[in-house]
């Protein structure tokens, strides 16, 4: 389980999905029924027995997605072709989250709310084995398994600012966007804005060294299977634009 885990943490990108171009994500404000719009897809581990729902919902006039979590795990993932030097937009909120986590911990290793971007690294940017790993997921999970990944977090413990590795793997890197611990309120919306070829150096200085590396998709999540805990968090439209 540990494994599988890990390889879930990476979020599995699937090539049966038509890319979308930056600035073309699929919107939740548009949505007109209660399940996500293609193509956002649910990832989940079949032998976890609760997952994390995702449904379409109106909120204060608006539609957006409801993210549901109660010792549960799952991600809704949108591929994307996009270029490193791109800006991420996006508007969140958390209306209930549990004190009981701990991201520096495997056994605390849950969150309210995630947002990750994958990037498709050239495997000859990694080390030796950093290249056995990566080869070894893919031949047990998936042959699209991203070799990098960024997630920004919503924390009880831990302040906003915070740059920390998943307890699980070093290949995703997290940073603390909002934080009880700073203040930050639930129930509230706030607004988000990422320089995610900034954001890339910032956590993979060896591979950024190499020049650009394109964007393979964008995971939003929510779990509680780690600590027992129950969540409720909601996303706004994600938008996504290529930089000069």
């Amino acid at each position: 389980m540990r494994i599988r885990r890990l390889a879930a943490s990476c979020f599995l990108a699937s090539s049966s999905l038509a890319l979308a171009e930056p600035g073309t994500m699929a919107s939740f404000s548009q949505s007109a029924g209660g399940e996500p719009p293609r193509p956002w897809r649910l990832e989940t581990l079949p032998k976890l027995p609760r997952h994390t729902s995702f449904e379409v919902v109106d909120l204060e006039g608006q539609r957006v997605l409801k993210v549901s979590a109660d010792q549960s795990y799952a991600n809704l993932l949108h591929p994307v072709a996009a270029p490193a030097a791109s800006s991420l937009r996006w508007r969140w909120r958390v209306e209930r989250q549990s004190g009981a986590t701990d991201l520096t911990r495997k056994e605390g290793d849950d969150v309210p709310a995630r947002l990750c971007v994958l990037f498709d690294v050239p495997a000859e940017r990694l080390s030796t084995g950093e290249r056995w790993k990566l080869r070894l997921g893919r031949v047990l999970f998936d042959p699209q398994l991203p070799a990098a990944a960024i997630c920004y977090v919503w924390d009880a413990r831990l302040a906003a600012g915070t740059w920390l590795p998943n307890a699980h793997t070093d290949r995703v890197q997290m940073l603390v966007m909002r934080s009880a611990a700073s203040g930050h309120s639930t129930g509230r919306w706030f607004d988000e804005a990422r320089d995610l070829g900034a954001d890339f150096a910032r956590a993979f200085p060896r591979e950024a060294a190499g020049g650009r590396v394109p964007l393979a998709a964008i995971a939003l999540s929510a779990d509680g299977d780690s600590t027992g805990a129950s969540s409720v968090s909601y996303f706004d439209d994600v938008v996504l634009d290529a930089l000069p």
